[in-house]
Protein backbone atom coordinates (compact mmCIF):
# COMPACT_ATOMS: atom_id res chain seq x y z
CA UNK A 1 0.00 0.00 0.00
CA UNK A 2 2.03 3.16 -1.37
CA UNK A 3 1.41 5.81 0.99
CA UNK A 4 0.51 9.25 -0.10
CA UNK A 5 3.49 12.35 -0.22
CA UNK A 6 2.66 15.31 1.86
CA UNK A 7 4.75 17.87 0.02
CA UNK A 8 2.22 20.56 -0.91
CA UNK A 9 -0.53 20.36 2.01
CA UNK A 10 -1.60 22.57 4.69
CA UNK A 11 -2.04 21.52 8.35
CA UNK A 12 -3.06 23.26 11.41
CA UNK A 13 -2.19 22.36 15.02
CA UNK A 14 -3.98 24.04 17.55
CA UNK A 15 -1.45 24.53 21.11
CA UNK A 16 1.13 23.69 18.29
CA UNK A 17 3.42 26.04 20.31
CA UNK A 18 4.92 23.78 22.97
CA UNK A 19 4.33 19.94 24.31
CA UNK A 20 2.85 17.71 22.27
CA UNK A 21 1.56 20.28 19.46
CA UNK A 22 5.29 21.34 19.15
CA UNK A 23 6.38 17.82 18.23
CA UNK A 24 3.67 17.33 15.98
CA UNK A 25 4.00 20.83 14.06
CA UNK A 26 7.55 19.87 13.58
CA UNK A 27 7.68 16.17 12.20
CA UNK A 28 4.47 17.53 9.95
CA UNK A 29 6.84 20.06 8.62
CA UNK A 30 9.82 17.36 7.88
CA UNK A 31 7.03 15.44 5.89
CA UNK A 32 6.57 18.36 3.61
CA UNK A 33 3.45 20.56 4.89
CA UNK A 34 2.83 23.89 5.19
CA UNK A 35 1.97 24.05 9.27
CA UNK A 36 -0.40 26.89 10.70
CA UNK A 37 0.36 26.62 14.54
CA UNK A 38 -2.07 28.14 17.10
CA UNK A 39 -1.58 29.62 20.61
CA UNK A 40 -2.54 32.32 23.28
CA UNK A 41 0.83 33.74 23.75
CA UNK A 42 2.70 35.76 20.30
CA UNK A 43 6.25 35.54 21.66
CA UNK A 44 5.86 31.83 22.09
CA UNK A 45 4.91 30.59 18.22
CA UNK A 46 7.46 33.38 16.99
CA UNK A 47 10.19 31.52 18.37
CA UNK A 48 8.79 28.27 17.48
CA UNK A 49 8.65 29.74 13.58
CA UNK A 50 12.15 30.58 14.00
CA UNK A 51 12.77 26.60 15.15
CA UNK A 52 10.89 25.06 12.47
CA UNK A 53 11.65 27.06 10.05
CA UNK A 54 9.83 28.63 6.55
CA UNK A 55 6.88 26.00 6.88
CA UNK A 56 5.62 26.82 9.83
CA UNK A 57 3.46 29.94 10.64
CA UNK A 58 2.15 31.17 14.05
CA UNK A 59 -0.73 32.83 14.77
CA UNK A 60 -2.09 34.15 18.02
CA UNK A 61 -5.49 32.28 18.93
CA UNK A 62 -7.51 30.79 22.08
CA UNK A 63 -9.70 28.60 21.41
CA UNK A 64 -12.68 29.90 23.99
CA UNK A 65 -13.08 32.73 21.93
CA UNK A 66 -15.51 32.33 19.36
CA UNK A 67 -14.53 35.29 17.60
CA UNK A 68 -10.83 34.40 18.09
CA UNK A 69 -11.59 31.32 16.49
CA UNK A 70 -13.09 32.95 13.11
CA UNK A 71 -10.56 35.51 12.89
CA UNK A 72 -7.68 33.36 13.08
CA UNK A 73 -9.56 30.60 10.83
CA UNK A 74 -10.01 33.63 8.53
CA UNK A 75 -6.45 34.33 7.89
CA UNK A 76 -4.80 30.77 8.01
CA UNK A 77 -7.59 30.54 5.08
CA UNK A 78 -6.58 33.69 3.56
CA UNK A 79 -3.17 32.92 3.49
CA UNK A 80 -2.82 29.61 3.05
CA UNK A 81 -6.35 27.98 1.89
CA UNK A 82 -8.90 25.47 3.25
CA UNK A 83 -6.19 22.59 5.61
CA UNK A 84 -5.52 19.37 4.41
CA UNK A 85 -5.21 18.22 8.01
CA UNK A 86 -6.79 19.81 11.05
CA UNK A 87 -5.25 18.65 14.50
CA UNK A 88 -7.26 19.57 17.39
CA UNK A 89 -4.64 19.33 20.05
CA UNK A 90 -5.18 22.11 22.40
CA UNK A 91 -5.92 21.09 25.71
CA UNK A 92 -6.23 22.22 29.24
CA UNK A 93 -5.60 19.90 32.14
CA UNK A 94 -7.41 21.29 35.65
CA UNK A 95 -6.97 19.01 38.71
CA UNK A 96 -9.73 18.96 41.59
CA UNK A 97 -12.04 17.23 43.44
CA UNK A 98 -15.63 17.71 42.43
CA UNK A 99 -16.64 18.63 45.72
CA UNK A 100 -14.03 21.06 46.23
CA UNK A 101 -13.69 22.71 41.91
CA UNK A 102 -14.64 25.88 41.12
CA UNK A 103 -17.05 26.23 38.72
CA UNK A 104 -14.28 28.87 36.92
CA UNK A 105 -12.27 25.78 36.66
CA UNK A 106 -14.56 23.18 35.45
CA UNK A 107 -15.59 25.87 32.54
CA UNK A 108 -12.13 26.60 32.00
CA UNK A 109 -11.65 23.17 30.82
CA UNK A 110 -14.62 22.06 28.87
CA UNK A 111 -14.61 25.36 27.13
CA UNK A 112 -10.50 24.61 26.29
CA UNK A 113 -11.16 20.45 25.62
CA UNK A 114 -14.13 20.46 23.63
CA UNK A 115 -16.22 23.71 23.27
CA UNK A 116 -12.96 24.77 21.51
CA UNK A 117 -12.39 22.03 19.31
CA UNK A 118 -16.18 22.29 17.90
CA UNK A 119 -15.07 25.84 17.63
CA UNK A 120 -12.42 25.21 15.64
CA UNK A 121 -13.70 22.05 13.83
CA UNK A 122 -16.60 23.97 12.67
CA UNK A 123 -14.40 26.95 11.38
CA UNK A 124 -12.62 25.19 9.45
CA UNK A 125 -14.81 22.23 8.02
CA UNK A 126 -16.73 24.43 4.91
CA UNK A 127 -14.00 24.50 3.21
CA UNK A 128 -12.55 20.94 4.00
CA UNK A 129 -15.78 19.51 2.79
CA UNK A 130 -15.87 22.03 -0.58
CA UNK A 131 -12.46 20.32 -1.60
CA UNK A 132 -13.70 17.09 -0.51
CA UNK A 133 -10.99 15.60 1.47
CA UNK A 134 -9.13 16.04 4.17
CA UNK A 135 -7.98 14.75 7.97
CA UNK A 136 -9.36 15.72 10.85
CA UNK A 137 -7.28 14.47 14.11
CA UNK A 138 -8.09 14.41 17.67
CA UNK A 139 -5.67 14.34 20.62
CA UNK A 140 -8.21 12.80 23.33
CA UNK A 141 -6.85 10.54 26.03
CA UNK A 142 -6.75 7.48 28.01
CA UNK A 143 -8.77 9.83 30.22
CA UNK A 144 -11.53 9.91 27.51
CA UNK A 145 -11.89 6.04 28.33
CA UNK A 146 -11.42 5.89 32.50
CA UNK A 147 -12.37 8.29 35.16
CA UNK A 148 -9.99 9.04 38.03
CA UNK A 149 -10.41 10.91 40.85
CA UNK A 150 -8.96 14.12 40.92
CA UNK A 151 -9.80 14.46 37.06
CA UNK A 152 -13.54 14.82 36.71
CA UNK A 153 -13.58 17.81 34.30
CA UNK A 154 -10.54 16.66 32.57
CA UNK A 155 -12.23 13.40 32.10
CA UNK A 156 -16.23 14.66 31.11
CA UNK A 157 -13.47 17.43 28.39
CA UNK A 158 -12.17 13.79 26.70
CA UNK A 159 -15.16 11.40 27.39
CA UNK A 160 -17.25 14.80 25.26
CA UNK A 161 -14.86 14.60 22.50
CA UNK A 162 -15.37 10.37 21.76
CA UNK A 163 -18.91 11.31 21.27
CA UNK A 164 -18.35 14.52 19.41
CA UNK A 165 -15.55 12.90 16.95
CA UNK A 166 -18.02 9.97 16.44
CA UNK A 167 -21.21 11.93 15.36
CA UNK A 168 -18.92 14.42 13.41
CA UNK A 169 -17.28 11.25 11.34
CA UNK A 170 -20.65 9.98 9.87
CA UNK A 171 -21.46 13.40 9.13
CA UNK A 172 -18.20 14.13 7.24
CA UNK A 173 -17.50 10.84 5.71
CA UNK A 174 -19.33 11.69 2.76
CA UNK A 175 -17.32 14.53 1.74
CA UNK A 176 -14.07 11.80 2.07
CA UNK A 177 -12.99 13.53 5.35
CA UNK A 178 -11.75 10.89 8.07
CA UNK A 179 -11.83 11.70 11.80
CA UNK A 180 -9.27 9.80 13.96
CA UNK A 181 -9.24 9.80 18.03
CA UNK A 182 -5.57 9.35 19.39
CA UNK A 183 -5.84 7.92 22.98
CA UNK A 184 -2.41 8.37 24.39
CA UNK A 185 -1.57 7.33 28.00
CA UNK A 186 0.89 9.23 29.68
CA UNK A 187 3.31 11.25 27.40
CA UNK A 188 6.89 12.63 27.83
CA UNK A 189 7.01 16.45 26.18
CA UNK A 190 10.81 16.97 26.71
CA UNK A 191 13.30 16.98 23.65
CA UNK A 192 13.44 13.41 21.68
CA UNK A 193 16.58 11.48 22.63
CA UNK A 194 15.94 9.10 20.70
CA UNK A 195 13.87 5.39 19.96
CA UNK A 196 14.88 3.29 22.93
CA UNK A 197 12.72 1.79 25.05
CA UNK A 198 13.00 0.12 27.69
CA UNK A 199 11.88 0.19 31.84
CA UNK A 200 11.09 4.06 32.63
CA UNK A 201 10.07 4.72 29.45
CA UNK A 202 6.94 6.60 28.48
CA UNK A 203 5.30 7.03 25.42
CA UNK A 204 7.08 10.19 23.73
CA UNK A 205 4.70 13.02 22.17
CA UNK A 206 7.35 12.23 18.94
CA UNK A 207 5.78 9.01 18.27
CA UNK A 208 2.24 10.80 18.40
CA UNK A 209 3.77 13.21 15.76
CA UNK A 210 5.34 10.04 13.47
CA UNK A 211 1.75 8.56 14.34
CA UNK A 212 0.34 11.17 12.92
CA UNK A 213 2.17 11.84 9.79
CA UNK A 214 1.75 8.32 9.06
CA UNK A 215 -1.80 8.20 9.67
CA UNK A 216 -1.69 11.17 7.30
CA UNK A 217 -0.24 9.47 4.42
CA UNK A 218 -2.23 6.29 4.34
CA UNK A 219 -4.76 6.51 1.49
CA UNK A 220 -7.73 8.06 1.28
CA UNK A 221 -10.07 4.82 1.46
CA UNK A 222 -8.19 3.90 5.13
CA UNK A 223 -9.23 4.82 7.78
CA UNK A 224 -8.70 4.54 11.46
CA UNK A 225 -11.09 5.54 13.43
CA UNK A 226 -10.14 5.45 17.51
CA UNK A 227 -6.52 4.28 18.54
CA UNK A 228 -4.98 3.93 22.08
CA UNK A 229 -1.35 4.81 22.66
CA UNK A 230 0.85 3.25 25.08
CA UNK A 231 4.11 3.58 26.61
CA UNK A 232 5.86 0.02 25.85
CA UNK A 233 7.24 -0.05 29.48
CA UNK A 234 6.60 2.91 31.55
Amino acid sequence: MREEDLNGTVAVVTGGSRGIGRHIAEALCKAGATVAITGRHKETLNAVEKELGAACHGYVCDQRDPAAVRTMAERVQADWGAPDILVNNAGRMLGGRVADMPLAEWNEVIETNLTGVFLTTQAFLPGMMQRNRGDIFMISSMSGKKGDAGAAAYAASKFGLQGFSQALLYEVRKHNIRVMVLNPSSVNTSPDLGREFGEGEHLHAADLAAMIVHLARLPGRTLFRDMDVWGTNP
